[in-house]
């Protein structure tokens, strides 16, 4: 055996080790949980249940995370965490409002305390969230809102508190809108990759980067005609909070470098402008509000009593309905694609059998879709439209709910919706079809390489070594204009719209949920809670009770999942696979090598509008 051989044999035994000793240890330590589960679980029989107090305690509102409207856990293969995967903590909207509300009528808190510079949301759920912060406040509750430095939603939030703190290092970054993307065309033709564009809609702009080197102007006025009246409506609701002059927040933005210039210290600036009312550090803030409200150890070096979020939420009773009639929720949140639901991912089996549970159970009167999605792929889109096609024929009607996006394949799966509401702020619209095939041929030219060979069709001759042929380019243009043509037809025949009246809107045109509603492409303006009553409406329901359908875990993920909780998500992939894999992710996220072409209805755009 050779030295190399000798070598290698070792590292495989080794590696063999490895392996068996990682497989025993996590063995071990789901006996151990489940062991102590076991005797906690016998022990809690024995043992009265906890009573939380929260009088002259303070609501510690700090979530960390994301918004989503269904939480679902989605746990990394252990390959994936050995590598650097993490986790994502999900706040469910209707949670945090519901915690919100119940503090503004809740005598016995004394403040709370707000941070949400590391909650991820879109600006329909910031609205909503600001909007209940601002009744705390109305209320007569102080809100005692701080950060190291304020986004957009942030600040948003923080501008309804009753006192708004920034740290000495801070900063107030809500400046609006920005939108820049990336543009490939000289790349690829520089390394000589082609790729053949296919598009159904004149404000599509998804394949964009791959065909130009800048910004389209069909794509600058839609994004505009979006963005700037968010903007206004968001910097209109900072002003009030505030109580700021108007155009405070637009003058800001476009001063904020010049004034740093003169002034590098960016809270103080802030506070000069009053955006804010203090600025302090850490250790002084926790002496404010010690003096404020000292805790009952008396020690200064110590926050106030509080309690955290799911704990206060835990004291919230809710009057569950004894009725036999069920409204049933279905989510439609993330990227549309086939297979399983994850976080940020629609996975179509998932959502389908979801429907077909609430197909099968007959106390189920009304069905209620919630979406919040930029759309994906249209074979998923249209298997999750015939299951819930399936759940109508049953005479039962359908109400869609939009959140915070349903655009493009978000639209296509509320076609058969007896109702649509949408938010003011939801972003909507986006009919539109695309698709994406690269070809290696000019790779291929450039390397020398040849591809020759025979095949039993013509059909079966091209592939995308070769360079695409006029009869396959017209084929699938033809292709994606039959799907364009169906999904403008399907929202024609559930609007009650003439098809040209809808092709005058679609295009790939994205709309605010405002505007949506005088163009005819949602019903009203409302939320969750709006939907569900009107669905209970046309179940001509008096009593019912809400269900939903969410993907369930198996013991081993529920477990896994936990643990890596206990980590504190804190393994992180290096930088350099991090902007590689946003690259791949949002430049391919519809090309399957193992097809031709991959027709997607998504909306790109909405992409911007996902930040903090």
């Amino acid at each position: 055996m050779s030295k190399i051989q000798s070598i290698w044999s070792k590292a495989d035994n080794f590696l063999s080790l490895s392996r068996k000793l990682i497989v025993n240890t996590l063995t071990a330590i789901v006996l151990v949980v489940i062991t102590f589960t076991i005797i906690g679980g016998i022990g809690s029989f024995f043992t009265s249940e906890e009573k939380i107090e929260t009088d002259g305690k303070i609501l510690w509102f700090k979530p960390v995370g994301v918004v989503v409207d269904s939480s679902i856990d989605s746990t990394p293969s252990f390959d994936a965490l050995i590598i650097g995967g993490t986790t994502i903590r999900q706040h469910e909207l209707g949670d945090l409002i519901k915690v919100l509300n119940s503090a503004a009528k809740d005598e016995n808190l004394s403040a709370v305390y707000l941070n949400v510079s590391e909650l991820g949301m879109y600006y329909s759920s910031a609205f909503e969230i600001a909007n209940a912060v601002k009744n705390i406040r109305d209320s007569g509750k102080e809100v005692i809102a701080y950060a190291e430095t304020y986004g957009n939603t942030s600040y948003l939030i923080s501008s309804q508190a009753s006192k708004v703190m920034i740290n000495e290092y801070g900063m107030v970054n809500a400046v609006g809108f920005s939108r820049k993307r990336e543009f490939y065309k000289d790349l690829y033709e520089n390394i000589n990759l082609n790729f053949n564009i296919f598009v159904a809609g004149d404000f599509k702009s998804g394949p964009e980067p791959f065909t130009r080197n800048s910004m389209s102007d069909e794509d600058k006025m839609a994004w505009n005609d979006f963005a700037n009246p968010l903007w206004s409506k968001m910097t209109g609701m900072m002003e009030s909070g505030r109580d700021l002059p108007e155009g405070t927040m637009q003058k800001y933005g476009d001063t904020l470098w010049e004034m740093t210039i003169e002034n590098p210290e960016t809270a103080e600036i802030a506070l000069e402008l009053d955006l804010v009312d203090m600025v302090v550090t850490r250790e002084e803030l926790r002496q404010w509000m010690f003096e404020k409200f000292p805790n009952e150890e008396n020690d200064k070096n110590k926050f106030p009593d509080s309690i955290s979020i799911y704990k206060y939420l835990s004291t919230i009773e809710d009057v569950e309905s004894d009725s036999q009639n069920k409204i049933a929720i279905v989510n439609v949140e993330g990227t549309i694609v086939t297979g399983e639901a994850a976080y940020n991912v629609a996975g179509s089996d998932t959502i389908v059998k979801n429907i077909r549970n609430a197909i099968k159970d007959d106390s189920v009167k009304a069905l209620v879709l919630r979406v919040n999605s930029p759309g994906g792929d249209v074979w998923a889109s249209e298997l999750i439209t015939n299951a819930l096609g399936e759940f109508k024929s049953s005479g039962r009607p359908i109400v869609t709910s939009m959140g915070d996006v349903a655009a493009s394949g978000g639209v296509w799966v509320t076609t058969l919706s007896d109702e649509i509401w949408a938010k003011e702020e939801t972003l909507t619209g986006s009919i539109g079809v695309y698709g994406i095939v690269p070809t290696l041929d000019g790779i291929y030219e450039w390397a020398g390489i040849q591809v020759d060979g025979v095949s039993s069709t013509k059909a079966g001759e091209w592939d995308e070594r070769l360079p695409m042929p006029e009869y396959v380019t017209q084929s699938i243009q033809a292709s994606i204009d039959n799907t364009y043509d169906k999904f403008v037809s399907k929202v024609s025949d559930n609007r009650g719209m003439s098809y040209r009246e809808v092709l005058s809107i679609a295009g790939g045109r994205i709309w605010s949920g405002e505007k949506a509603l005088k163009l005819g492409l949602v019903d009203k303006i409302g939320d969750l809670d709006d939907a569900i009553k009107s669905a209970a409406s046309f179940a001509d329901l008096d009593d019912y009770k809400i269900v939903s359908y969410t993907k369930e875990m198996d013991p081993f993920e529920i477990f896994l999942n936990e643990l890596i909780d206990n980590f504190g998500g804190k393994l992180k992939l290096s930088n350099e696979a991090r902007i590689f894999s946003k690259i791949v992710n949002s430049q391919y996220k519809f090309i399957n090598p193992d097809k031709k072409i991959n027709t997607a209805i998504y909306c790109f755009e909405c992409e911007y509008f996902n930040t903090k």
